[in-house]
C-alpha cells in the first residue's frame, strides 16, 4: 500500500471487532460476506465499497455493492476486455494494493473522469482477495477514504478481514466446485444407469429371442422324432397290412370261382370244402394282420402321448424300448449298425417313459450320425437295472457305443446348446442339451459321460424313481 493512506473516526473495540468476524465466519456465505464487507468499509472509512468477482483474472463482476452508485459501477464494468485500466482492473495483473489519492488526475482513469466528477469521487483503494497459493479470488474498492493515514491496528484488521474474506470466498468457490463435481458425477451415474439399463434390456430381449428360437428348434427336434416314427410306422405297416390285402384278394378269387361254379350248379362238394378251408386260411392271415396293424398303431400312439404328455406310467422297459427301437427303424435300416437291450425281460417301472425313449433316442441318433465313419459297422449297447441311490430307489441305465469317442475338452461343451462336432449346415447342436435337460431338471436324475479317443463312448444315467 502507498505510504499516504487512511484513518477511521470511529474504530470499534477490539473485542467486538473480532466478534463480528468470528460470527461471520460461522455464518452462511451471503451473510459473512455482507459482514465482512461493511466491516473493512467501516475500517476504511470508505463512502462507497465494491466486492467484485474476478473472471479469468482479465474481468470483473459485481458480487457486492454497498451503496456505490449504479453509474459508476456500469463505467467499471465497460472497461472489461479494453486496454483502459481503472481499480480494481490494474490489481489483476499485479496482485497487490493500490491506492489513488487524485482521480481527476491520474491518467488510468481518463475514461471515468466524467462519472467520477458527477458523484465527486476524490480517491479509490483496492485490495486484492488472494489465497495461500496466490490465487485472486476478488478484488475490492472502496471509493472516498475519508484520511489518508492508517495506523497499525486499522492496517492489521484489513489484513484479517481480507484474509476472512479469502476463507469464506474460497470456502463457497470448494463448496460450489464439490456441487458441480457431484452434479456432473449425478449425470455421469444417471447416463451410465441408463446405458446399463439400455443394455440390460438388449440383453433381456437377446436372451429372450435366444429361449425362443431355442424353443422352435427343440420343437423341430420333437416334429423330426415324430416324423420319424411316422415314417417307421408306416413301413412297419407295410407288411401286415400287405399280407392282408394278398389274403383277402385271394379270398375275393376263391369266391368268385366258387360262386361261378354254384351258378352253373357244377360246384362239387369237395371244391366247396376246399373254398372252406381257404376261406379260413385267408381269414386267419386278414385277422393276424389286422391285429398286428392295429397294435403298431396302439404303440405309436402311446409313443407319441408319452412325449408329449410327459405323465409317469408302468411299462415293461425292454418291451417299450424295443417299440422305441422300432420307431428308429428307418433311420438305422440304412446302416450297418447294431443296437441290443441288455435289460431283464421282467424290469418294470414306473416312470416318465417318454421322456427316457427321447433320451435314449437322441443317444442313438447321435451315435448313429456322429461316433461312426461312413460304412463302419458299429455296436450300440443299452443296459438297464433297479438300483439305489441313497437309499432312494432309481433306475440306472447305461449306453455304449464302440464308435471314435470325443476329447474331453468335446465332453467339458457336451450340454451346451448349439455345441456340435459335426458340420454347422447339417447338425442345430441341441441333442444333447435336450438329453441334459431331460434327465437332470425333468426326471431330477444324473447323466455322466465316459469317453476318450477312438474308445467310444459310455453315457450312465441315474433316474430316481
Amino acid at each position: 500500500m502507498h505510504d499516504s493512506t487512511f484513518c477511521r473516526a470511529h474504530t470499534p473495540s477490539i473485542d467486538n471487532f473480532k466478534s463480528d468476524v468470528l460470527a461471520a465466519l460461522l455464518g452462511d456465505t451471503a451473510s459473512a460476506v455482507h459482514t465482512l464487507a461493511t466491516l473493512l468499509k467501516e475500517t476504511l472509512n470508505s463512502q462507497y465499497l465494491v466486492l467484485w468477482h474476478t473472471e479469468l483474472n482479465n474481468s470483473v463482476s459485481v458480487a457486492l455493492n454497498l451503496a456505490t452508485p449504479d453509474a459508476l459501477l456500469n463505467a467499471m464494468l465497460a472497461l472489461n476486455g479494453t486496454q483502459s485500466k481503472s481499480l480494481p482492473h490494474s490489481v489483476l495483473t499485479h496482485l497487490q494494493t493500490e491506492f489513488i489519492t487524485n482521480i481527476s488526475a491520474d491518467a488510468n482513469w481518463v475514461a471515468l473522469h466524467q462519472d467520477t466528477q458527477k458523484l465527486a469521487i476524490d480517491n479509490c483503494i483496492a485490495l486484492p482477495v488472494v489465497t495461500h497459493a496466490n490465487e485472486l479470488l476478488a478484488v475490492v474498492s472502496a471509493f472516498n477514504l475519508v484520511n489518508t493515514t492508517v495506523s497499525k491496528m486499522q492496517q492489521a484488521r484489513i489484513d484479517i478481514l481480507c484474509s476472512a474474506l479469502c476463507q469464506v470466498m474460497h470456502n463457497e468457490a470448494n463448496t460450489r466446485q464439490l456441487r458441480s463435481l457431484k452434479k456432473h458425477q449425478s449425470i455421469q451415474i444417471a447416463q451410465q444407469q441408463q446405458e446399463i439399463d439400455e443394455s440390460k434390456l438388449v440383453l433381456q430381449k437377446a436372451l429372450y429371442q435366444r429361449d425362443r428360437v431355442q424353443e422352435q428348434l427343440v420343437e423341430m427336434e420333437n416334429a423330426t422324432a415324430l416324423t420319424t416314427m411316422l415314417s417307421s410306422l408306416a413301413h412297419e405297416m407295410n407288411t401286415p397290412l400287405g399280407a392282408a390285402l394278398t389274403a383277402a384278394s385271394h379270398l375275393e378269387t376263391f369266391n368268385e370261382r366258387c360262386g361261378q361254379k354254384l351258378a352253373n350248379n357244377s360246384l362239387k362238394k369237395s371244391e366247396l370244402k376246399q373254398f372252406h378251408q381257404d376261406a379260413h386260411t385267408a381269414l386267419t392271415i386278414i385277422k393276424r394282420n389286422v391285429l398286428r396293424a392295429d397294435q403298431l398303431m396302439e404303440n405309436f400312439t402311446q409313443l407319441v402321448q408319452d412325449q408329449h404328455q410327459r405323465s409317469k406310467r408302468e411299462i415293461n422297459l425292454c418291451h417299450y424300448l424295443t417299440e422305441v427301437l422300432l420307431s428308429l427303424k428307418p433311420k438305422l435300416k440304412t446302416t450297418r449298425h447294431r443296437v441290443c437291450l441288455d435289460i431283464p425281460s421282467d424290469l418294470s417301472v414306473v416312470c416318465h417313459a417318454g421322456a427316457i425313449g427321447q433320451v435314449l433316442t437322441h443317444l442313438i441318433i447321435n451315435s448313429v450320425e456322429h461316433a461312426y465313419t461312413e460304412n463302419q459297422a458299429g455296436k450300440i449297447t443299452i443296459e438297464a437295472s433297479n438300483t439305489y441311490i441313497d437309499s432312494r430307489p432309481s433306475l440306472h441305465i447305461v449306453y455304449i457305443d464302440d464308435g471314435q469317442g470325443m476329447e474331453q475338452t468335446s465332453v467339458s461343451n457336451l450340454y451346451k446348446p448349439f455345441f456340435s462336432l459335426a458340420d454347422k449346415n447339417s447338425d442345430n447342436g441341441l441333442g444333447m442339451h435336450i438329453c441334459y435337460n431331460l434327465v437332470v431338471k425333468f426326471l431330477k436324475g444324473t447323466i455322466d459321460c465316459h469317453t476318450s479317443v477312438n474308445g467310444g463312448v459310455r453315457f450312465e444315467l441315474t433316474i430316481p424313481m
